[in-house]
């Protein structure tokens, strides 16, 4: 009984002992979790501008931990933190990296101050980065967010008035190339400047677009840019894109936008019809006077063709042109039966048509503008690990010109990728694809690889619409009686075309271009000190282009065939570097040194082309090459072209003592194929040193100075880009106009052949020898950035094309040779005022 008692209390104590355990861990568990309630993330939101407004991809970070994200197109961001005093770390490129006390806020905003202190920024130059406060040569750059400013789809218009130096002339039209200049020109041709996209040499950036740019750097004097030696006399103009950043991290996505128009304005002043009348019967009177004479009734005949009378005031006539009469009343033209003889088609007999007066006057320019409209979007994807980082976009641009079927279009695809094979082994690309299309345009586009002897800037025909809107007498009206064209075919008004004709007949019209551009690299560390280097990059590219021609019957000068034409092409450039780097300091001496070798094409292809007169029908979906009259008026043709080799050895090494004095120098060897043997290879050295007097002890009484360098640099660059790849050979050409019957069979020709250009193995490099002294400060505690140069550029062995003697014969073409000099020098002044943020 008292066993059977004892384990029935047991039991009792046990089940009391388990329900305490039950209740002690419920209330351990209600315990922690109202601590963790207590220390629960809590959503913070804010936003993070700038100078210029919103900052994109800014990073913040919840210092101490792994959390953070980036803030949006909109500056904006949202953040889970703990803690009660959390601490933001919010940095972005270009801004000096701040920590926000968060305290119990829910919302922060951070206004980021510019890090200011432009002598400290990043220069890339191409091969190589380097410390602003390094560079030894006259070096400029611009912010994206400088370029962005400019509502243009196009790079180098971007360029205009953001570097000191740099001049840029478009011919306003969307999709066409600019022209410019760096310093002037110096050379009677091939005067662009050499581009350089992630390393990789090029002439041509219409692929590019304005939002995948990260930096944009300027090398203007021999000092930064003999480095690129023989393309070089004109300047380097380095871009990079952009890239992710090595760190763990959230997906980060970008919007750029950008809506906008381009106002043609009004047209300039010009006389009404009747006042164009009254003038030129005033001329008339002048001329009389001057000879003496009194005007009378007859004095006045022959005018304007007639158009006004002959009388002592001018008169408007209703109708210009009435078949083949002229200067007509309304009383005189009867339109009913004029309607029956109306024919504006050459194939149905004469041309027969009927132009009224418009005595209100024509505004031709307002009939051949409108208001463009113009946008681009982009998204960006970036991200990356500790091991990896990968930049992606996709964007487009449509913009239409001042001119009426006058457009462009650009789609891109950028992926810029890099990861780390080994903890010393990294690989990485950074490619492209863009599809450019234009329509209407007045004149060329310019070579998709820019490697012609002029580099082929484009622009815009002579003859084109623009001017003969202002050529039109406004009397005349864009249609005749009957809704077609009225023109010059009325006497009496010379000879311009009506230009709204004219463009009317360009809308389909049309030119596009497939881009790939990129490269492929390998890093590798040898030393922690010492990096070697190997890429392989290129541009290829594939083309389509049409166009079409009307028969005219409204001017006095007309198009009297209709004719098509079209063409396609392909090319191909490539650049194979291979570079050491070695960067060491050593106590008070920091040494940089790099060396290189490369070898490049400017670009190989083929063209193909043909052309053809009156197709059996005028309807675009119907005219090809096929369909156009067989025979003598239609022609096909092509050309192969395989580009300009370069071999080239290049090397720069710089030391830098105490950080106050820096030697630099820089020397390339370069050969061409478009030289003979004999002058086959250049050498391009340049020299530059600095001195920081910021840093002397007796500047340090200036607090005014946050930073000063004086510059100065001289050094030789070379210029091929004029010059013809066969300049060095006599060519040979030969036909159908060069046969002859030899025999005197009179049923077969001889082949005959002439030469068709003298060669010049003789020709030589232009060189460019320029000095530059400059001056890099910044005061007021960085709030003032003043950039001063002095600059000289002497070029010798200019080569030109020189006259040939009638004696030697008319069909040879000349060859270039190496004929003058010029001088070039200047000043170049950059003053920069830099206003300061806070965090609010």
């Amino acid at each position: 009984m008292r066993l059977t008692q004892y384990k029935t209390n047991l039991i009792f104590m046990k089940a009391t002992l388990y329900r305490f355990l039950q209740t002690a861990f419920l209330g351990a568990v209600l315990l922690l979790w109202g601590l963790t309630a207590s220390a629960q993330d809590r959503r913070l939101t804010g936003k993070i501008t700038g100078t210029d407004g919103p900052v994109p991809g800014a990073n913040i970070v919840l210092k101490g931990t792994q959390t953070g994200t980036s803030s949006d197109a909109n500056g904006n961001f949202a953040l889970n933190v703990r803690g009660a005093s959390p601490v933001l770390v919010v940095s972005a490129i270009g801004f000096k990296t701040q920590e926000i006390q968060v305290g119990n806020r829910t919302a922060v905003s951070v206004s980021l101050e510019d890090d200011a202190t432009a002598l400290s920024e990043v220069v890339v130059t191409g091969y190589s980065t380097e410390n602003r406060r390094d560079v030894t040569g006259a070096v400029s750059t611009v912010k994206p967010a400088q370029l962005k400013v400019v509502p243009s789809a196009n790079v180098e218009q971007q360029l205009q008035g953001r570097v000191a130096g740099v001049t840029v002339i478009t011919n306003g039209q969307p999709g066409t190339s600019s022209q410019v200049r760096v310093r002037g020109f110096g050379s009677f041709g091939g005067n662009q400047p050499l581009y350089v996209v992630d390393g990789v040499p090029t002439q041509n950036i219409q692929f590019l677009a304005p939002d995948d740019i990260e930096s944009t750097t300027v090398l203007k004097d021999a000092a930064s840019a003999s480095i690129y030696g023989a393309r070089a006399a004109s300047g380097v103009i380095v871009l990079t894109t952009k890239k992710g950043q090595r760190r763990a991290q959230k997906l980060s996505v970008s919007y750029d936008g950008l809506f906008g128009a381009t106002d043609p304005g009004k047209s300039l002043p010009i006389l009404n019809p009747q006042e164009q009348a009254d003038w030129s019967w005033q001329a008339r009177k002048n001329d009389l006077y001057q000879a003496g004479k009194t005007p009378d009734a007859t004095s006045f005949a022959g005018i304007a063709g007639g158009q006004y009378g002959s009388g002592l005031t001018p008169v408007l006539p209703d109708y210009l042109l009435v078949g083949s009469r002229s200067g007509l009343a309304a009383s005189a033209v009867d339109l009913t039966a004029e309607a029956a003889k109306y024919n504006v088609n050459s194939a149905n007999g004469a041309i027969y048509n009927v132009i009224p007066s418009n005595k209100a006057g024509t505004d031709w320019y307002a009939a051949i503008t409108r208001v463009a409209p113009l946008m681009r979007h982009q998204l960006g994807f970036s991200g990356g690990t500790e091991t990896s980082r990968f930049y992606i976009s996709l964007g487009m641009q449509q913009q239409a010109g001042i001119v009426i079927n006058n457009d462009f279009k650009k789609y891109n695809l950028r992926a810029n990728t890099e990861f780390d094979i080994t903890k010393k082994l990294r690989f990485g690309e950074n490619f492209q694809i863009s599809y450019v299309g234009t329509k209407g345009i007045l004149g060329g586009v310019g070579n998709q690889l820019g490697n012609s002897t002029n580099n082929n800037s484009s622009a815009a025909s002579d003859e084109n619409e623009v001017l003969s809107a202002f050529r039109m007498p406004p009397i005349i009206p864009i249609y005749n009686s009957f809704g077609g064209y009225a023109g010059t075919a009325a006497p009496g008004f010379n000879n311009p075309r009506n230009p709204v004709a004219d463009r009317q007949a360009r809308a389909n019209d049309s030119n596009f271009n497939i881009f790939g551009f990129g490269n492929a690299y390998l890093e590798y560390d040898v030393l922690p000190s010492l990096t070697l280097r190997s890429s392989l990059g290129g541009n290829y590219f594939s083309n389509y282009s049409n166009s079409y021609g009307r028969i005219q019957y409204e001017n006095s000068e007309n198009n009297t065939t209709y004719t098509y034409s079209e063409g396609s092409g392909y090319g191909l450039a490539w650049t194979f570097t291979n570079t050491a780097t070695f960067k060491q300091k050593f106590g008070r001496h920091d040494v940089f040194a790099i060396g290189g070798i490369e070898a490049l094409n400017t670009g190989l292809g083929r063209n193909i082309n043909g052309s053809g007169q009156n197709p059996f029908s005028t309807d675009p979906n119907y005219v090809t090459i096929n369909t156009t009259t067989p025979g003598a008026t239609r022609s096909v043709g092509s050309n192969y072209f395989l580009g300009n080799k370069f071999y080239s050895l290049f090397a720069q090494a710089r030391y830098t003592y105490n950080d106050k004095y820096i030697l630099t120098g820089v020397i390339r060897r370069d050969g061409s194929s478009q030289f003979a043997a004999t002058n086959r290879y250049g050498i391009f050295p340049a020299v530059s040193a600095a001195w920081r007097l910021s840093s002397e002890e007796f500047m340090k009484n200036l607090p005014w100075v946050s930073d000063l360098k004086v510059r100065g640099g001289y050094g030789i660059m070379g210029n091929s880009n004029y010059l013809s790849a066969t300049n060095q050979f006599n060519l040979y050409g030969g036909g159908a106009g060069q046969g002859y019957d030899i025999t005197g069979s009179n049923g077969s020709i001889a082949s005959g052949f002439f030469r068709s250009q003298i060669g010049n193995p003789a020709a030589k490099w232009e060189s460019s020898i320029t000095s530059n002294i400059g001056i890099d400060g910044t005061f007021f505690n960085n709030k003032l950035e003043v950039v001063l140069d002095f600059w000289q550029k002497d070029t010798k062995d200019l080569l030109f094309p020189l006259s040939l003697p009638g004696v030697v014969g008319v069909r040879s073409n000349a060859p270039y040779k190496n004929v003058a000099s010029m001088r070039n020098k200047g000043i170049d002044i950059l003053v920069t005022n830099r206003a300061h943020s806070q965090v609010i």
